[in-house]
């Protein structure tokens, strides 16, 4: 029977290689661009915040409709209530049957004798001790409640809490295109810094060569010691230039990681490359329309929002009308040893007219109307400012497009040039001082050329979001 031995060293390896794999990440820049959106914490509040904005408005809603209530009511006194009452007497009438006022009459006149006070003096008065016991009262009732007219208050916040919902997906859609925005720079930066890594490694390799040169060249007396120690001290520049740019692509991965929520430790494989650049057509600022931006549209929002609350200002000094019905029964009253409850149906319609409040209303209104002109002053302002921006941001695309073009050329030009000057060195009709500036200025215009594609992805994101485009879903 085989047995399968493996060392601990080997078992640690073993080890390393899984997990290394398994930390492994395929990543586009859409897949960059949607893990950065699921992952957000900005947007998830932004989410939360528009459920709550939904939520206001179905609360508003229901301002316009009845509201049921019941309620009840309990009283405990431990010491009666005692009182005396005097009451004039009523008797008979004998012709009519109905009872008449038991009035002193005059003897002489036959008038009602009137007492001091004005008021006609009774015959006989009755005397009723009262006692009243409230240990045990109870009153429940259940409430009917509808407003019938507010002012306009119920109308203006239902229609403040609708355009609360359209600014909390407006805020979506901005939050949305700035994740988006630093996805990209962050997306491209690592590419780069990818790019510059393996442009430093290759400047290492060509050193190495130039430094074989160099030291062939001295051994057969065509050059000398001079020359060796100069390409190795740009070899070991190079050397140091590589560990930089691997230092550099380590923290551009990291922060790649971060902002697609991925563990800091992931390998990122990019899936796109910063060497196909496509120039689009950037057209005019002038075709540029601000309200494609979110922004705009939330500054038009807020002052539609300011609308409402003038509206809602006003409302507090107009009129308010509003009815009542509720079925209620009171019950555990005692009066002088008799129980009393009664049961009934209650209606109450009531009505509200501000008269005189020392002009508050005039000015509370002139407050929220001052409000709405500085925010259409802020559109005004932001409106050319945006205009600004997005022709800005198409001058600055058409710059770096053109500014890949000369790179490329300064690079074809380097490469013939370190080229011609590897071939002289090497047949004893150049130096090395000519020789290494010729790979400086070689390595200098392929950085240049990287830079230059790395620029155009992120003036491009810069544009489409100027111009509002990158917000589309």
């Amino acid at each position: 029977m085989n047995k399968l031995t493996i060392t601990i060293p080997v078992l640690a390896l073993l080890i390393a290689l899984s997990f290394r794999a398994n930390a492994q990440q395929q990543l586009s820049l859409e897949q960059c661009r949607k893990m950065a959106i699921e992952k957000n914490e900005d947007l998830k509040i932004a989410g939360i915040q528009a459920e709550q904005a939904r939520r206001q408005l179905s609360l508003a809603r229901t301002y316009r409709l009845p509201s049921l209530s019941a309620s009840g009511t309990g009283l405990y006194m431990s010491k009666n209530f005692e009182m005396e009452m005097i009451l004039p007497t009523m008797v008979p009438n004998l012709t009519t049957g109905q009872l008449e006022p038991n009035l002193l009459i005059h003897p002489i006149s036959g008038n009602p004798v009137i007492g001091p006070d004005g008021n006609p003096i009774f015959n006989m008065y009755a005397w009723m001790p009262l006692e009243i016991n409230l240990s045990g009262t109870y009153m429940a009732s259940v409430g009917l409640e509808q407003p019938i007219y507010t002012g306009g208050k119920i109308s203006a916040g239902s229609k403040m809490a609708k355009i609360g919902t359209e600014m909390a997906s407006e805020n979506i859609s901005l939050k949305r295109g700035t994740i988006i925005a630093e996805a990209d720079n962050a997306y491209w930066t690592f590419i780069s810094v990818g790019s510059k890594v393996k442009l430093a490694d290759q400047a290492v390799k060509m050193l190495e060569e130039v430094v074989q040169l160099a030291r062939n060249s001295t051994e057969v007396g065509m050059a000398s010691r001079n020359d060796l120690l100069k390409a190795q001290v740009e070899y070991n520049n190079a050397v140091l230039n590589l560990q930089k740019a691997r230092n550099g692509y380590e923290l551009s991965r990291m922060n790649l990681c971060r902002i697609a929520g991925l563990p800091p430790a992931t390998q990122i494989i990019a899936t796109d490359t910063v060497i196909e650049v496509n120039r689009p057509d950037a057209g005019s600022g002038q075709a540029f329309s601000p309200a494609a931006r979110p922004e705009y549209r939330l500054l038009e929002k807020s002052i539609s929002m300011e609308d409402q609350n003038i509206r809602m200002a006003r409302s507090e000094y107009l009129p308010t009308a509003g009815v009542q019905a509720s079925y209620s029964h009171i019950g555990g009253i005692e009066i002088t040893g008799t129980d009393f409850d009664n049961t009934g149906f209650n209606v109450i319609a009531s009505l509200k007219i501000p008269l005189f409040h020392w002009g508050q209303g005039m000015q509370k209104i002139k407050v929220a109307r001052l409000e709405k002109e500085m925010k259409e002053l802020e559109l005004t302002k932001y409106r050319k400012l945006m205009q600004l921006e997005a022709e800005q941001a198409r001058l600055n695309l058409e710059l770096a497009g053109e500014r890949i073009q000369l790179s490329k050329e300064a690079l074809e030009q380097a490469a013939e040039n370190l080229r011609i000057s590897r071939d002289n060195y090497e047949v004893g009709m150049g130096t090395i001082t000519d020789l290494l500036i010729a790979q400086t200025q070689w390595q200098h215009a392929f950085t240049e050329v990287i830079d230059a594609k790395t620029d155009f992805r992120i003036k491009e994101t810069d544009w489409l979001k100027a111009t509002g485009r990158l917000f589309e879903e």
